[in-house]
């Protein structure tokens, strides 16, 4: 019998045996007068101790099976040790098919020593920042480099989620955090109806470039209509009239910082229980396990109202989030890029293309559309032209005495290899080393033709 039943049932027996009046029990046992006359009336009845529950020394209906207990604990010792209780609870219900609470999971696996390996940290002080009420008017962007694979990889999640309901709009790894990498993220956001109205994302030069060292724009420019020049991501969202939101720091966008919290924890343990090992197959587990995180995490948006832009045109949506770069046409309309020269045709469906010598060109370039070149409006698919290297040929036709006869950079075609004191090698670039051992006597013969390369 507890301390508190004790006093319970003193207080009865003082009022059956009329020391006490029933509104006097009832104030100190905090019950109203009509509960205190119908403790009476048990007492009376069944004797005192029948005012006690009558569940007292029963086992709980819902109480956890004690081999059940130890098998959860044993499941958890052998194979989800470095997992939270939470996440262990989630891992227990789909793969094991044993469905009980995280607080019962916590209680049993306390009892028996083990403490959860998810450290409690103080949260550093904030101002708070209230959450937008629609959902898809702003949405927070990051990439989190983390040992993902488990293999000391080290790749970078790219990520995006809803600032209003916590839902994971897009996912995607890439090696290094890159435009490429953002670009699939809007790619599935597209795909999927869920473009925002605005990014919250922080100050890297995928986004923004450094406002020390960027040129600003003089009044002149600013008044002709020239915009500063920004990073490609940046450009392309303009032009998809998608608002960039650079953050000042890391709490800012905690939204995002609190997801690479909770996947830093959850997801390498769930890729490696499913036998993920590569980068592709880690993208292919992300489609089907976004779906599976917002049903569990997500929460419901203040209003109703959804806020996203409409879904656009794959081929044109990918032509802007691509690389975008200026050159210049020749007088063959031609121009080069990156080592190779490129012409642009001279009709496009049926119709002639005005370009003309010095006119400025974008060449869009990405993986998905190879390279395009826009010009007033029209997309263009460049043609390569095929530019071969030049070759100097030089005779010298007096031959020289010194035994050091050759250029340092020569290769000697001999006219008769049968002869020739070099038959035997391959035609190479001979280092001086072994053009001493050759004299000169044998040499003279064959100073006729001489190729050099520049």
């Amino acid at each position: 019998m507890s301390k508190q039943e004790a006093r319970k049932v003193t207080i009865i027996e003082e009022l059956l045996a009329g020391h006490l009046l029933n509104k006097q029990a009832a104030g100190l046992l905090n019950l109203s007068v009509r509960q205190v006359q119908r403790l009476k009336v048990e007492a009376t009845a069944n004797g005192v101790m029948s005012i006690l529950h009558k569940n007292r020394g029963r086992k709980p209906a819902n109480a956890l099976d004690p081999k059940l207990a130890l098998n959860i604990i044993e499941i958890y010792e052998k194979e989800l040790i470095n997992y939270n209780f939470c996440h262990a609870t989630d891992v227990l219900a789909e793969d094991k098919g044993i469905f009980v609470s995280v607080s019962t999971v916590s209680r049993h696996l306390k009892a028996s020593g083990i403490r959860s390996p998810k450290a409690k940290r103080r949260p550093k002080k904030h101002r708070s920042r209230n959450a937008r009420k629609r959902e898809g008017e702003l949405v927070q962007m990051d990439a989190s480099s983390y040992d993902w694979l488990g293999n000391d990889s080290y790749l970078h999640l790219h990520g995006a989620v809803d600032d209003a309901t916590g839902r994971i709009l897009a996912l995607h790894f890439e090696k290094e955090e890159t435009f490429e990498g953002y670009c699939e993220l809007m790619f599935q956001m597209n795909q999927d109806g869920h473009l925002p109205r605005e990014i919250y994302t922080d100050g890297r030069t995928v986004f923004a470039y450094d406002s020390k060292t960027k040129k600003k724009l003089t009044l002149d420019e600013e008044l002709t209509g020239k915009v500063e020049r920004q990073p490609h991501f940046a450009r392309a969202l303009r032009e998809t009239k998608i608002l960039l939101i650079i953050a000042k720091s890391a709490q800012a966008k905690g939204g995002i910082e609190r997801l690479w919290e909770t996947l830093q924890d959850r997801l390498p343990k769930d890729m490696k229980r499913k036998g993920i090992n590569s980068i592709e197959q880690a993208n292919e587990f992300l489609r089907q396990y976004i779906p599976y995180y917002n049903r569990k995490f997500s929460v419901q948006a203040a209003s109703m109202e959804k806020a996203y832009l409409p879904k656009q045109d794959l081929a044109a949506f990918q032509l802007t989030f691509a690389i975008h770069e200026t050159r210049k046409l020749d007088s063959g309309l031609s121009f080069s890029y990156r080592g190779q020269k490129y012409r642009l045709p001279i009709s496009k469906d049926n119709k002639e293309i005005p370009a003309s010598p010095h006119d400025t060109i974008t060449v869009a370039t990405s993986k998905h559309i190879g390279m395009q070149v826009l010009f007033k409006g029209l997309v263009i698919k460049p043609e390569p032209l095929n530019t071969q290297p030049k070759e100097s040929i030089i005779h010298i036709s007096q031959p020289d005495n010194s035994t050091n006869c050759l250029p340092s950079e020569t290769l000697i075609k001999p006219k008769n290899k049968t002869n020739s004191p070099w038959f035997g090698y391959t035609e190479i670039f001979y280092s001086k080393k072994l053009r001493d051992d050759i004299s000169a006597a044998q040499l003279s013969p064959y100073q006729g033709d001489i190729i050099a390369d520049y």
